[in-house]
């Protein structure tokens, strides 16, 4: 569930919470496992906070995990208070693609309880559930995966991010800064340094791609996709065709690949194949696939790289409902003449 959230208070203090990693956080899923480093998720799939933006009677209720303290007096309530009102509360988490720590949504004017065991509802059979933060569904912003784009600082520093799932925010810049960003307000972009089945006929392969391209870019600049900027490199020879660089400066290398049919069977070159599996560059590629490009009915495919589930030199390329890219590498040779042998 997503709402745009235009009208977010700037005023509201902010609270936020590092949960588990998910895609909709709509209930247990097999195709949707809640993943983290936490103790419970090393062992379990289904996290408490699986339905943290599944509306039950007109409201999202938020799980924190271990069950953590939130110092509401932090936030500007009274002392002695056990909640407060009109609250923004910031939802992480650590993606799987690069083990990186996102914010994946957030919600408007929540209730924040200061203890754990405010609120107990059961989710599900057998499966009760202990919130201690609330809000109205409507103003809860849920963000896809390729929209969270805003990294959180896990550095070992004095103000970031530490150990607790609860946080405060490093300074009241940081703060704004986020304020600016859920709100929906054009951040300033950081410049950072830049370091098949092939169709036959040669002219509706061009158009083919084409359409993959322009397929890749809408979805990129799209809130969606992150709202990035997106620049062509199709002819700079880079291993990969667009780049798409997010308000923080953080740069997508994405290798669109256009298909006629449903199938999902592409090439790559050996430039492409090898910045693909580069440790270099790995983390940033997209493999971005086009099925039915020319068609209404056309549909993206969107592989990255899964850092977690990649042992060693097996790497692995997913997407986010869990399909895996089979990889399989071909061997290609260089075929020449020799001098003729004179009599």
């Amino acid at each position: 569930m997503t709402n745009d959230a235009q009208d977010i208070s700037q005023e509201q203090p902010l609270v936020f919470a590092n949960i588990g990693w998910m895609v909709k956080y709509s209930g247990p899923s097999r195709d949707d496992p809640t993943l983290g480093n936490f103790g419970y998720l090393k062992t379990d799939t289904v996290g408490h906070e699986a339905w943290n933006f599944k509306p039950l009677r007109g409201k999202v209720y938020g799980y924190v995990p271990r069950s953590a303290q939130i110092r509401i007096e932090r936030l500007g309530a009274a002392r002695g208070e056990s909640q407060l009102a009109g609250v923004t509360v910031v939802w992480l988490a650590r993606s799987p693609r690069d083990k990186k720590t996102y914010i994946v949504g957030w919600y408007n004017n929540a209730t924040v309880h200061r203890s754990s065991n405010s609120i107990s509802l059961a989710r599900a059979k057998s499966f009760r559930v202990a919130y201690q933060i609330e809000a109205p569904a409507s103003s809860a912003t849920l963000l896809t995966p390729d929209a969270r784009i805003f990294s959180i600082p896990t550095a070992k520093e004095p103000g970031n991010l530490g150990q607790s799932p609860i946080w405060y925010g490093k300074d009241e810049s940081f703060r704004s800064t986020v304020r600016t960003y859920i709100s929906g307000g054009k951040l300033p972009i950081t410049k950072k340094k830049s370091t098949s089945a092939k169709q036959p006929d040669p002219e509706l392969r061009r158009k083919i791609e084409r359409a993959a391209v322009a397929h890749a870019t809408k979805y990129y600049s799209s809130r969606a996709g992150g709202s990035r900027t997106v620049e062509s490199v199709e002819t700079l020879g880079c291993g990969w065709d667009l780049e798409a660089t997010a308000f923080d400066g953080s740069v997508l290398k994405v290798e669109v690949k256009g298909l006629s049919g449903k199938d999902v069977v592409v090439e790559l070159t050996p430039n492409e194949y090898a910045r693909m599996i580069s440790a270099e560059h790995r983390s940033d590629y997209v493999v971005y696939i086009v099925t039915e490009a020319l068609e209404k009915s056309a549909r993206a495919h969107v592989f990255r790289h899964d850092a977690l589930l990649s042992k060693g030199k097996d790497l692995v390329w997913s997407t986010d409902d869990f399909r895996k890219l089979k990889i399989q590498p071909l061997t290609a040779a260089r075929l020449s003449s020799e001098k003729a042998v004179q009599p």
